[in-house]
């Protein structure tokens, strides 16, 4: 495979990953909360965003401070600065 077919399949699989985690996280956090049917989507819709962005926050946070190990966390363990051959963080490990 090309390298960059490698670059857009792990940031299309690092996107899909925390919405993935963020949708089913929205939906048991508002399963339980009774609502009108007319807010009950607005409802789930904000909640998966708002898990979504943290979730996400949270992953790159850790996989920056504390390991690149976990970037395994949203689905593939290279982090985006890393995808092409030409990102800056080649140029200053080199």
């Amino acid at each position: 495979m090309s390298e960059a077919f490698l670059a857009l399949w792990a940031s299309t699989v690092r996107t899909i990953v925390p919405i993935i985690v963020g949708c089913v996280l929205g939906w048991f956090a508002g399963a339980n909360i009774p609502l009108d049917t007319e807010f009950e989507g607005t409802l789930t819709a904000l909640l998966t965003l708002l898990f979504t962005t943290a979730y996400y926050v949270a992953v790159r946070l850790f996989e920056t401070y504390i390991s690149p190990k976990l970037g395994w966390l949203l689905g593939y363990a290279k982090s985006p600065d890393s995808y092409t051959a030409d990102s800056p963080a080649k140029h200053l490990a080199e």
